[in-house]
C-alpha cells in the first residue's frame, strides 16, 4: 500500500495506569484500575497504523507508566511489529520504579536498543510514591543506579518551575560526578496542563532562557559524555543535523500520532494531555488512518507548516524554530496557529549557540558530533546581532 502519510513517530499508551502519583500528571487521579491493551489490541492497532508508517518509525511506549503492562508483554508487542515492519524501532518513557535488571535488562537491551527516557524532579517533592515523595527518591535512584549498572544511559526529564529551575545545575552535577556512565538529561518548563490544569505560567521564558544559557556555557566548556536537551538539539539544528525534531518542526502535523488506551488519537501525547475533545482526531477502532488524518482538526494541524505568526517568518532563527510548539501556542490561548509561548526562551539561546559558533567557544562541542567547526561557520554564515 502506498505511504501516503509517512508517519514518523507514534506515541502509544498502552495503559493510563500508574504506580506513582506526581502532582502535575496529566493521568487523571482515578486511574488505578484502568484497563491495559491486550496483545491482540496492540495487533490490531498495529495493524491499522503499520501501511501508513515510515520504514524506520519509532514508536515510544508511554503511559500511565508503560512497564506495568509486563516485561513479556514487550517481548511479544515489538516481536510482531517487527515480524510486519522489520525497520521499526522502540522507545520507552518510564518512571522506572518497576526496573528490575532480571526481568528487564534483556527488554531493554534487545527490543528498545537502550533507547529509554525518565523522570525525576530534584525538589524531590512533586513524585510520590505511596503518598511519599521521599520513598519516591529512594526507590528512583536504586533504580536509575541499577540501569546505569547494566550499561544503560537513560534520559533524565526534569520539569522546572520559576522556584525549582536552578536545581537544573544539580542534576548537571549529578551526571557529571560520574564520568563515562553518566546519563543524559532533558531540562522541560513545568506547564498548566493535566492536574496543574488552570495554573497559567510556572516559569517565566527569559529565566528558562537564562538557565539554559548557564547550563550551556558550561557544557560546551566542558565537553561531558552527556547530552542535555534542548541544548544539544538546538545545536544539531543550527549545524545542519536535525530537521525534523520536536519541538523544532513545523511538519509534525500527519508525522507524529498519539494513541491513547482507549483508541482515542491526538496529534501527540501533549495535545492528549490538554484533555480538550476539541483536538481529538477520532478514535482508532472506530476510524481509519486516513479518516483520522482528514478529520477538520487533523487538517489543522498540518496548516501548521504554514500558518505560523508573520513575525516568525522574518526571525532570525526561523529556520532552526520553525515557529516552536503548536501545542505550546494552544496551552496559553493562541491556537493552533500561535506563537510559542517560550519564544523569547529560545530567541535567547539560539542567539548564544550561534554566537559561539562564530567565535569558536562551540569548536569542541561541534567536533563531538564528527563536523568540522569551521564548516559549521562557513554554513552558518553572517550572524546578526541580536535583535
Amino acid at each position: 500500500m502506498a505511504n501516503s502519510f509517512g508517519i514518523s513517530t507514534v506515541i502509544a499508551k498502552p495503559t493510563k495506569f500508574c504506580n506513582a502519583s506526581c502532582t502535575y500528571c496529566s493521568a487523571p487521579p482515578e486511574v488505578n484500575g484502568a484497563p491495559k491493551w491486550s496483545l491482540d489490541d496492540w495487533k490490531f492497532y498495529f495493524d491499522r497504523l503499520h501501511p501508513y508508517m515510515a520504514d524506520q518509525a519509532m514508536i515510544l511506549w508511554h503511559g500511565g507508566e508503560p512497564m506495568l503492562m509486563g516485561a513479556d508483554w514487550y517481548r511479544k508487542a515489538c516481536a510482531y511489529g517487527r515480524s510486519v515492519k522489520p525497520g521499526i524501532v522502540f522507545s520507552m518513557q518510564t518512571n522506572i520504579l518497576a526496573y528490575e535488571t532480571g526481568r528487564w535488562k534483556d527488554v531493554f537491551a534487545e527490543e528498545f536498543g537502550g533507547s529509554i527516557s525518565t523522570s525525576f524532579d530534584p525538589d524531590e517533592i512533586h513524585r510520590e510514591f505511596k503518598g511519599s515523595a521521599s520513598l519516591y527518591s529512594k526507590i528512583f535512584n536504586k533504580r536509575l543506579d541499577a540501569m546505569l549498572k547494566d550499561g544503560f544511559r537513560p534520559k533524565v526529564i526534569g520539569t522546572y518551575t520559576e522556584e525549582t529551575i536552578d536545581l537544573a545545575m544539580t542534576m548537571y552535577d549529578r551526571s557529571a560526578a560520574l564520568g563515562d556512565s553518566a546519563f543524559d538529561l532533558r531540562i522541560n518548563y513545568r506547564y498548566p496542563a493535566g492536574r496543574d490544569s488552570g495554573r497559567g505560567e510556572m516559569l517565566m521564558p527569559v529565566t528558562y532562557g537564562r538557565k539554559l544559557i548557564e547550563i550551556y556555557d558550561r557544557w560546551i566548556s566542558e565537553t561531558p559524555s552527556f547530552v542535555i536537551t534542548p541544548l544539544d538539539e538546538m545545536l544539531k539544528k543550527v549545524m545542519g543535523l536535525e530537521a525534523m525534531r520536536c519541538p523544532w518542526t513545523r511538519h509534525c502535523g500527519g508525522q507524529f500520532l498519539g494513541l491513547e488506551p482507549n483508541g482515542d488519537v491526538y496529534n501527540c501525547s501533549e495535545f492528549a494531555d490538554l484533555g480538550d475533545e476539541d483536538y481529538r482526531f477520532g478514535n482508532l477502532r472506530e476510524q481509519t488512518v486516513p479518516q483520522l488524518l482528514m478529520a477538520k482538526v487533523a487538517v489543522a494541524t498540518r496548516r501548521r507548516r504554514f500558518d505560523v505568526p508573520e513575525d516568525c517568518k522574518s526571525c532570525r532563527h526561523f529556520a532552526e524554530c520553525e515557529g516552536g510548539c503548536m501545542r505550546d501556542a494552544v496551552l496559553y490561548g493562541k491556537g493552533l496557529g500561535g506563537k510559542f509561548h517560550y519564544c523569547q526562551s529560545w530567541k535567547m539561546v539560539f542567539d548564544r549557540i550561534k554566537q559561539s559558533v562564530v567565535s569558536g567557544e562551540a569548536d569542541r562541542a561541534i567536533e563531538k558530533y564528527g563536523l568540522d567547526p569551521d564548516n559549521v561557520r562557513k554554513r552558518l554564515g553572517p550572524f546578526p546581532a541580536a535583535a
